[in-house]
């Protein structure tokens, strides 16, 4: 784009981050076009914030994801602690997990996946204790799991 003296947009640059988040081992392109939206003169909003937590948290690197949430200057979305706990449960960081959790479950008390998938976080470290707690927190706060059904017919 720049050898065109194409300028770029937000949507541009947000594909580019999602692009990376899905492509291995981009984590460092990733922060490197983050950081050129300034160049630009754009603010990242909490779209672009989100696909970096996402991209640093499918690379393992948590704990920048973490800080990257930290120190956002916008609105943290329920996307990027998503993003946090869906690398936690990859990588089995039960800290960060667990606080990404509260942070969910302040955001969106409504939403089972984020119990689900911290109660699977519990379970795969062996923590059955915590993994009952989260489905009784469940129970407790009327948040039900809805079965999963397809549109597909075998025959």
């Amino acid at each position: 784009m720049e050898w065109a003296n194409v300028v770029p947009d937000e949507i541009t640059f947000l594909a580019v981050l999602k692009a990376c988040s899905h492509a291995e081992g981009l984590a460092d392109e990733a922060l490197s076009y983050f950081d050129c939206m300034r160049r630009y003169g754009l603010r990242a909003n909490s779209d672009h914030y989100s696909c970096l937590v996402a991209v640093l948290s499918r690379a393992g690197r948590l704990r920048e994801a973490y800080e990257v949430i930290r120190r956002m200057p916008v609105k943290v979305t329920a996307r990027a602690w998503g993003a946090l706990l869906s690398g936690c449960r990859t990588y089995g960081n039960l800290e960060l997990a667990e606080i990404a959790g509260r942070a969910l479950s302040e955001l969106e008390p409504d939403n089972p996946s984020h119990y689900l998938l911290l109660s699977t976080i519990y379970v795969s470290l062996g923590r059955q204790d915590e993994a009952h707690r989260m489905r009784r927190e469940m129970r407790h706060k009327g948040v039900k799991a809805t079965v999963g059904s397809s549109w597909m017919v075998h025959e």
